[in-house]
């Protein structure tokens, strides 16, 4: 049996289980299901037409309209490795360790010793694959040995594109984009040449100033973005998995929309800059004024960022076109109903709401901290959507429930099928959503010390609070102000409300162990 863990917030105790659900209640699959995570990387959810959004995807409606949509899914926080950790773990960065991206300030990450989903299936059996980005591992270059066939873009990409001499860059008196010593060909566009010698002066202190001024159109096929090959692999891996008896799961980690910000034809001049509905340009939370995030929309103007908006949508609707070839190729195998297939990002991005893009910021805003996450598997799940908080560490219970895998380490996620089938009551779901930035510890470790800063957010179906581990506190009533322009925490009016979330997230925090330093509160004493 698997270990428990309690919700003490809400009264309940909320058993996880690695067959969480009533067998007698569940259709029986002659074998155990294949299982496809696709995820992007920063993919704001308002972008994909399922979710309302203004790029046609029609791969990743298909995927909603047949399975269940959820419309408020979080990360863990809104940024790469912490919330990869979750997705593997079922835990939170505070418990998982994992608290900045692997680098010099992260030098520890996923180990062979973590219980991971992939972990676990492999040893159930299932031939287990991971494809693209995945920024979890201590070493980049000692790839996870469960990980069998696996497809780095940080090293195994970037040599075949400098062996080709693609990324190798030529005297040509055209744009070259340095992306972490990657040289990229690029178009830029008139009116972002005509603000070089500005921009250049604007990021004339930073070593990556490449990414904000020279985005535009790449200059190469499509099939040599690194994504195409992503769902090459994905297709063929699924046609060889079919001649074998033994299930697969594979991670397919695109890297789009996040940077670099250049898409190839055609996608380049699939949206028209001047028709695109720009988000208004507010800046009501000066607190993010001096943030990179801030910086490029201040510094691209509105011509610039309608030029960034026509790129990261050209990059959304890439990505739907691959997973189009995916699906294809699972109908085609006759394992499109056999395969569990769930559709997420480890983030979001701000696409330039609240007057930011990209996620280089400290905020909590839906744009960067929701998610889209979508789950389809007919034989189980009747097609939905459902307004059940979620978050990425539900991915690893829900993942080994369907299944049938079992696991021994403590997780914070909970097993989502139950509440789909009808097994549960929708009033027994969890009632909050968390996400969190906390600081890392300055020897790069995952022990999380007592001196640790850590930021929060909660939000219940009406209200959103974010605590800053400098004392800033930030209340919004999404239902009258979803677009999160009115800071109430200082109204009165509110004050019960601010109240609850506060408890709840003192709670929350507890049954979870954080470590580090007390929050600080405004009502709560």
């Amino acid at each position: 049996m698997n270990k428990t863990f309690k919700y003490g917030f809400a009264g309940l105790i909320l058993i996880i289980l690695g067959a969480a659900c009533n067998p007698s209640k569940r259709k029986k699959a002659e074998k155990h299901p294949n299982v496809l995570v696709i995820m992007c990387d920063q993919l704001n959810y308002e972008a994909l037409s399922c979710y309302g959004g203004p790029v046609p995807t029609p791969n990743i409606d298909r995927i909603a309209k047949e399975g269940v949509r959820f419309t408020r899914a979080y990360s863990t926080t809104p940024f790469c490795s912490p919330s990869r950790a979750s997705i593997v773990s079922g835990l939170y960065p505070h418990q998982h360790g994992v608290a900045h991206n692997l680098g010099f300030k992260q030098k520890e990450g996923i180990t062979i010793k973590d219980e991971t989903t992939g972990k676990l299936l492999n040893k159930k059996g299932y031939k287990t694959h991971q494809f693209g980005k995945w920024h979890i591992e201590s070493d980049s270059i000692n790839y996870l040995p469960y990980y069998t066939d696996q497809y780095d873009y940080g090293y195994q990409y970037k040599k075949e594109m400098e062996d080709k001499g693609i990324t190798v860059r030529k005297d040509d008196g055209k744009d070259w984009m340095n992306f972490y010593n990657q040289f990229w060909p690029v178009e830029v566009s008139p009116y972002m040449k005509e603000k070089r010698n500005y921009l250049e002066s604007l990021w004339a202190d930073h070593s990556n100033k490449d990414f904000p001024i020279k985005m535009g159109r790449l200059r190469l096929e499509q099939e040599d973005w690194i994504d195409d090959k992503l769902a090459s692999l994905t297709v063929d891996r699924i046609r060889r998995a079919t001649s074998s008896n033994d299930p697969f799961m594979i991670t397919t980690s695109f890297i789009w929309p996040h940077d670099p910000n250049f898409v190839p034809d055609p996608y380049y001049d699939m949206f028209n800059p001047d028709s695109l509905q720009m988000p208004a340009s507010q800046f009501p939370d000066k607190k993010f004024d001096k943030s990179w995030s801030r910086r490029m929309v201040k510094g691209y103007g509105d011509e610039g960022l309608k030029e960034f908006m026509r790129i990261y949508y050209g990059a959304v609707k890439y990505l739907d076109d691959r997973v189009g070839k995916i699906l294809a190729e699972l109908e085609k195998q006759g394992v499109m109903d056999e395969t569990l297939i769930i559709f997420t990002s480890d983030h979001g991005d701000m696409m330039g709401g609240h007057g930011m893009v990209w996620k280089v910021n400290e905020s909590f805003y839906e744009e960067q901290a929701a998610v889209p996450f979508i789950i389809r598997y007919p034989k189980l799940l009747k097609a939905a959507v459902s307004d059940i908080p979620v978050s990425l560490v539900d991915m690893k219970p829900t993942i080994l429930s369907v299944t049938e895998t079992a696991f021994e380490q403590e997780v914070a996620g909970v097993d989502l099928i139950p509440f789909l089938t009808g097994e549960k009551a929708r009033s027994l779901a969890p009632k909050y959503s968390f996400c969190e930035r906390i600081k890392p510890n300055p020897n790069g470790s995952r022990e999380v010390l007592e001196d640790a800063k850590g930021s929060f957010m909660i939000r219940n179906e009406q209200y959103k609070l974010i605590i800053y581990h400098d004392g800033d506190r930030f209340f919004y009533d999404l239902k009258n102000n979803p677009n999160e322009t009115e800071n109430m925490v200082n109204d009165s009016a509110y004050k019960e409300q601010v109240l609850e979330l506060e408890n709840a997230m003192q709670n929350w925090l507890e049954d979870t162990g954080w470590k580090g330093q007390k929050v600080k509160y405004m009502y709560r004493t």
